[in-house]
C-alpha cells in the first residue's frame, strides 16, 4: 500500500501554475479518484492492487482498475 502522507493532490491549473513537472502512477491516480468519489456517493471504498473496490449498500459491487497504458 502506497505511503499516503507523502500524495500531493494539485489539479491540472495549479500544477501548471506552480511550474511542477510529475509523472503520475496508478496509485496515485487511483487514490485520487476515491477521494472524488467519495464526495459523490455513499458507499464502502476499499483499494485492492490497482484497483479500487466500491460496494453500496444496496448490494451493488464495482472494481474500478487503473493501469497506464503505454
Amino acid at each position: 500500500m502506497p505511503d499516503n502522507k507523502n500524495h500531493i493532490f494539485l489539479t491540472e491549473t495549479e500544477s501548471a501554475a506552480g511550474s511542477f513537472d510529475y509523472r503520475v502512477n496508478a496509485s496515485d491516480l487511483l487514490l485520487d479518484l476515491k477521494v472524488l468519489l467519495k464526495e459523490y456517493y455513499i458507499a464502502t471504498f476499499t483499494n485492492n492492487g490497482n484497483a479500487l473496490l466500491i460496494n453500496f449498500s444496496n448490494g451493488q459491487k464495482f472494481r474500478l482498475n487503473v493501469e497506464e497504458l503505454n
